[in-house]
């Protein structure tokens, strides 16, 4: 027999969007008893998930499809799509129920035809979705802004008749499928007011969008993250030391761009004996770049390795091409640098150009514009449409809010309202 609590059912990919989601779990389980909350961790999200809280994922459901053929297509498509952060297992019965779910819609013939176009970003199993929902009967759906499974599990949520809410990570910039999604959720939660605007502006509900903050970002003012922070300054002796932050990937044409950079990085130390330098590179191909001469005044972050959020808060200046780092480093309220002529600035999202940054035209513009920051050039926050942003750690504790809100939880059973927390 079910519980007389309200089931609340998250879907969630990756472990940057599984970092947005689990902080509202907790915040909802801390703030009612009458909340019962089940985790579908997809992928890459899957094994982050597991080991802090019970969770399903695509292989728990095989009953609701033809696990035979749906066994068969998804160790067919395995090739060139595993991955050693996600376990074999759920990697078929993604690929498998996926592919299932495409001939369902389309036909083998136009299956067929839709995968090699379009390969697993093609995916959208609102079918498998649909029969999810049937079968967990959930009160409340809640998922983020990704594609193919949380867009199918709002769709679903909505066309079973409960409450949905849905969580965007970053700009809602209009390159977004979300914000042009025909269903929309009953509540959508973003990160600022400006993220606001823009999602009203492209016909969203005004009463339906809702300031939170990502509660990814939230670890940031953590008691833990401040402790290590302070402990990591503390060892290398940069305390007095105006402290960057390289943090940056591979460009389209390959990894000149971001040596480059740390190169002219590297000699601003080595000029500058007042300057600190630690470089972090994406934890897809960290490993791949060189590391540079011992320096004391000089880190190397293995990246898998050590945490981000310590390291970040240590900084004072963060320099990036568009990494989502510059955006948790503006949240925390550091001084980002965000450079021009990177390929991916050009072509994606801008910091500089979305407010939260001051833009650097190009590498070698950057020892010019490190040495305003040095000298406490009050100008560079003339380029921010917000100076500084800055967030204070509690958007877990607002998004729980509004979940538990949608589930019809009796007020006495809440978390601290948004205007507490403001």
């Amino acid at each position: 027999m079910r519980s007389t609590r309200k089931r609340v059912l998250f879907v969630g990919y990756g472990g940057g969007h599984m970092t947005m989601l689990l902080p509202v779990i907790a915040a909802m389980e801390r703030a009612s008893s009458q909340i019962e909350c089940l985790l579908m961790a997809l992928t890459l999200g899957h094994r982050k998930a597991a080991a802090v809280r019970p969770c399903v994922g695509y292989r728990d459901f095989w009953p609701l499809v033809d696990e035979r053929v749906g066994r068969k297509w998804g160790e067919r498509l395995l090739k060139g799509n595993e991955s050693p952060d996600v376990p074999r297992e759920e990697t078929i019965a993604y690929l498998g129920i996926n592919y299932l779910d495409l001939i369902e819609q389309l036909g083998e013939d136009g299956a067929a035809d839709h995968y090699r176009q379009h390969g697993r970003r093609g995916f959208a199993p609102r079918g498998f979705m649909r029969r999810v929902i049937e079968y967990l009967t959930p009160d409340v759906v809640v998922a983020t802004n990704s594609p193919r499974s949380e867009q199918a599990a709002l769709e679903a949520g909505h066309l079973w008749g409960v409450p949905t809410l849905g969580m965007v990570d970053l700009y809602g910039l209009v390159t977004d499928p979300f914000v042009h999604r025909a269903i929309k959720p009953t509540t959508t939660c973003v990160l600022w007011p400006s993220v606001r605007d823009r999602l009203l502006s492209l016909g969203f509900d005004a009463q339906a969008v809702k300031v939170t903050g990502n509660p990814a970002f939230d670890s940031l003012f953590s008691l833990p993250v401040q402790t290590d922070s302070a402990r990591l300054i503390e060892e290398k002796g940069w305390s007095d030391l105006h402290r960057i932050l390289w943090a940056g990937h591979a460009e389209p044409d390959g990894r000149e761009y971001p040596r480059r950079v740390e190169r002219t990085l590297v000699n601003y130390v080595h000029e500058h004996p007042e300057v600190a330098l630690a470089i972090r590179y994406h934890p897809t191909d960290w490993s791949e770049y060189p590391r540079p001469a011992a320096h004391p005044r000089i880190h190397f972050s293995e990246t898998p390795r050590e945490s981000l959020h310590p390291l970040l808060m240590a900084m004072n200046t963060v320099v990036v091409q568009v990494s989502t780092v510059g955006l948790e480093a503006a949240v925390a309220g550091k001084r980002v640098l965000a450079l021009q002529d990177s390929q991916y600035a050009q072509r994606l999202h801008n910091p500089a150009q979305l407010g939260i940054a001051t833009a650097c035209p190009t590498v070698d513009h950057l020892p010019s514009l490190l040495d305003r920051v040095l000298a406490g050039d009050r100008s560079l926050d003339s380029q921010l449409s917000i100076p500084r942003h800055s967030s204070d750690g509690h958007a877990a504790a607002r998004v729980a809010h509004e979940v538990l809100a949608l589930a019809g939880v009796p007020p006495n059973h809440r978390g601290p309202s948004p205007a507490e927390l403001a």
